[in-house]
């Protein structure tokens, strides 16, 4: 088991009286400011860093990348006034940066991220909230914050650097500023390579390779406002007849069947349709080998939740709506499988991969409880957080006994269909039922503040 580092243990305050961080936070807020635009002098490019990380590859950073969706209009509307960075008060409230995991899962979920934008072109504007960044800036903070680990500062000395190099904004929806997380997970299914009787559902791969994606324009000056990042989609549907297959065509009536697509075969419909969600999960094959299995694309279908279905039809209640309640529902109803699964005419498909953890839309490899998704369209793959929220604690059985408040440092490395607008976010809890016992049940509200690097 990971030791977690002494300052990611002792509770500390962070600021003490007299303490000069309000001239501190207002020049930040100045450069931070008048160096969010799309190119700046302070701006480096990352030949230079070339080598830095190890194993560093051209990695397909369109993962999930067609989920995002066009922002509410509640979001649109708050986007419009900036807001400002958070204050003394609000800073001395976390008393200090207290965090419940290893520091080495933590170097790894910023390593990862860092090893995915080496590649990414570094001038490309990003938003956080109510204002623009560049990808450089991001890296940037990244970089500094993994310098600052590596010191192996007493907590006291810890907390005093973060706030002194770093500016915190804290985000999220209504008056107390709050962020609604659900979690997500890789499951373990049991797969075949080869059709027999007992392992008779299909996982496909894309009949083609080309996918809608989302393209960002360059050479625009973001402000801070709702005009935001211009995303331009490029649309296949008239080419790509199979992108208007839904779910009951594909997997009932077998519109793909036949065609050699088929990347193995599961024994249950219900864990595929529940890999579909997940968007990634481990296969393990009859002869006990292992394998990743990584979302490849979509059909044009938009998500459709069949627990808020199947709690409008009265066929659950609304503390049933968890993964584990709508499995347990199915597991007594079997009939009403297909009646709901193909209510959600999204359908994903997957490709094989050798990789550790299941790979985030910003290209980099997620680690379990330091991985967080949010949406693209108003915050930044490779931002660096830091989180107060609670988490479900389990017992031998991984049935939850209760919950406890943690804090801790996460990467936003992710998106996802239902994670829409400034209030929601999804922690990604890691592979196999421990983690699915935790995600399944997740539904939290926590407070949720980005760390950007001084000027």
């Amino acid at each position: 088991m990971m030791i977690p580092h002494p300052y990611f243990l002792k509770k500390n305050t962070l600021f003490k009286k007299k303490s000069p961080l309000p001239l501190i936070v207002t020049i930040g807020f100045f450069f931070l400011v008048a160096s969010c635009s799309t190119k700046g002098p302070g701006t480096r490019s990352y030949p230079d860093r070339t080598g830095e990380y190890k194993d560093s590859k051209n990695y397909d950073f369109n993962y999930r990348q067609d989920r995002l969706q066009k922002q509410d209009k509640e979001t649109e509307k708050s986007l419009k006034k900036a807001e400002p960075f958070i204050g003394q008060e609000t800073l001395v409230a976390l008393k200090g940066f207290t965090d419940d995991l290893s520091r080495a899962s933590l170097e790894k979920a910023i390593t990862n991220q860092l090893q995915a934008m080496i590649e990414q072109e570094p001038s490309t504007p990003v938003r956080l909230g109510a204002f623009t960044l560049t990808r450089a800036r991001l890296v940037e903070t990244l970089e500094a914050f993994l310098g600052i680990l590596n010191q192996d500062l007493p907590i006291e000395e810890f907390n005093k650097k973060i706030s002194e190099e770093f500016v915190l904004y804290r985000v999220g929806k209504g008056k107390n500023k709050k962020v609604l997380f659900t979690g997500y997970y890789r499951p373990v299914i049991e797969a075949s390579l080869k059709r027999t009787p007992l392992y008779r559902y299909p996982i496909y791969q894309m009949p083609e390779q080309s996918l809608q994606r989302v393209k960002y324009r360059r050479e625009i000056q973001l402000v801070g406002t709702n005009t935001g990042i211009k995303k331009i989609r490029e649309s296949y549907t008239e080419k790509k007849a199979w992108r208007r297959f839904t779910r009951e065509e594909i997997d009932h009536k077998g519109v793909l069947k036949g065609q050699g697509l088929e990347v193995a075969w599961l024994k249950d419909d219900l864990e595929r349709f529940f890999l579909h969600i997940q968007g990634s999960g481990m296969l393990e094959f009859t002869d006990g080998t292992r394998q990743g299995v990584g979302y490849q694309g979509s059909n044009q279908h938009t998500y459709t939740g069949i627990g808020k279905l199947m709690i409008q039809d009265g066929a659950i209640e609304i503390s049933q709506g968890s993964m584990q309640g709508i499995k347990k529902y199915f597991v007594d109803h079997p009939q009403d499988i297909t009646k709901y699964l193909y209510q959600n005419k999204r359908y994903i498909f997957f490709t094989l991969n050798d990789d550790e953890g299941p790979r985030g839309s910003g290209g980099g490899e997620l680690v379990g409880g330091r991985s967080i998704a949010t949406d693209k369209s108003i915050y930044p793959a490779g931002g660096l957080a830091f989180i107060k929220i609670r988490q479900p604690v389990l017992n031998e059985n991984n049935e939850i006994v209760r919950w406890q408040p943690i804090s801790r440092f996460v990467v936003d490395q992710d998106t996802g269909s239902a994670i829409r607008g400034a209030g929601r976010g999804d922690l990604y809890f890691g592979t196999g039922q421990i983690a699915g016992a935790k995600a399944g049940h997740y539904h939290e509200r926590g407070e949720v503040y980005y760390l950007i690097k001084r000027s």
